[in-house]
C-alpha cells in the first residue's frame, strides 16, 4: 500500500480541492452507476483538474489502466501535480481533441465524461472517435445536466425582459434556454451515431440562496455563465436589467425564504453498435 497522506502538508493541501461544486453531483451519480471490472482499460474525456480521472483509477486499483483526454493545459498541469502527490501510476495523460484520440481500434472498455461530451463543438468527430476506440462490448457513460437547468432563473429574467420591453433581449434569452437539449433530443443524438442506450438515471439538485446578487456573484455563475447571460442585454440596459431580476427574486426569497434554482443529473449509458 502507498504511504499515508498527511493533511498538513503544503503538497496535500495543494491537491485537495480535486472536485468543483458544479461537477460532485454529477460525478456522484457517474460513480455510483458505471459498470466496473477489474482490469478495464478506462477513457475520461475531459477530465478538467483530475476529476473523475483520479478517481476512477483509485477506485479500479492497479490492474486497470487509465487514459485522460483534455486540451485545458493549466488544468492538465494540476491533475499531473495530483498524480504525482498521489503516487498513481495507472493513468497516462493525452494532451490532444477528442476527435483525434490516439489509441487503437476497439481497444477501451469504459469511456466516461462528467458534463463534458455532449456540450463539445465537433460532436460529429468525437463521437466517431469514440465509436471507433470502444470495444465491441465497451460501454460509454456521460453525466449531462438537459433541459430545465435554472429554470426558475430563467423564468423571471423573461418576465423582466417583457416588463422592460426587451423583445430582442427576450428572443436570446429564450433560444438561450432552448438550446439545451432534452434527455430524449440527448439520447436521439446519440442514436444517430451508432450507440445503443443501456442504463439511464435521472435525479435532480438544487442551487439555493437568500441573497440574490449572491447568485450572480458565485463563482460558478461568474466563470461558466454570467458572461453569455450579459451578452444578451444591450449596455445601456443591462445595469438596469439585472437590478430589476436581483428586486424579483429579493420578493420571491422574502415569500418562501430562500431561492432555489433547479439543476436536472442525467446518467446515459451507452453501448456501441456496430455498422
Amino acid at each position: 500500500m502507498k504511504n499515508l497522506l498527511d493533511w498538513k502538508t503544503k503538497e496535500v493541501v495543494n491537491i485537495y480541492d480535486e472536485i468543483s461544486l458544479w461537477s460532485a453531483p454529477f460525478g456522484q451519480v457517474l460513480l455510483e452507476h458505471i459498470p466496473m471490472k477489474k482490469g478495464a482499460s478506462i477513457v475520461d474525456i475531459g477530465f478538467g483538474t483530475g476529476f473523475p480521472l483520479i478517481e476512477l483509477s483509485q477506485r479500479f486499483g492497479e490492474g486497470a489502466k487509465l487514459y485522460g483526454v483534455d486540451i485545458w493545459e493549466e488544468a492538465i498541469n494540476r491533475t499531473k501535480e495530483k498524480i504525482r502527490v498521489l503516487g498513481i501510476d495507472t493513468i497516462q495523460i493525452i494532451e490532444a481533441s477528442a476527435t483525434h484520440i490516439p489509441l487503437e481500434d476497439d481497444s477501451i472498455d469504459l469511456i466516461t465524461s462528467n458534463l463534458g461530451i455532449n456540450n463539445f463543438e465537433h460532436r460529429k468527430e468525437v463521437y466517431a472517435e469514440i465509436h471507433r476506440i470502444l470495444k465491441k462490448d465497451g460501454s460509454l457513460c456521460i453525466t449531462t445536466n438537459p433541459t430545465g437547468t435554472f429554470d426558475e432563473l430563467f423564468q423571471i429574467m423573461m418576465r423582466v425582459c417583457d416588463t422592460m420591453n426587451l423583445e430582442k433581449a427576450h428572443t436570446s434569452l429564450k433560444d438561450y434556454v432552448n438550446n439545451r437539449s432534452t434527455k430524449e433530443q440527448i439520447i436521439e443524438e446519440f442514436g444517430n451515431h451508432s450507440f445503443e442506450l443501456g442504463n439511464k438515471y435521472e435525479t435532480i439538485t438544487k442551487m439555493r440562496f437568500v441573497d440574490a446578487k449572491a447568485i450572480f456573484d458565485h463563482s460558478l455563475i461568474r466563470i461558466g455563465f454570467r458572461a453569455y447571460w450579459e451578452q444578451m442585454i444591450q449596455e445601456t440596459n443591462r445595469d438596469d436589467f439585472f437590478n430589476v431580476v436581483i428586486q424579483e427574486i429579493e420578493k420571491e426569497i422574502a415569500i418562501k425564504g430562500v431561492f432555489e434554482m433547479t439543476v436536472p443529473i442525467l446518467y446515459l449509458e451507452f453501448r456501441k453498435r456496430n455498422t
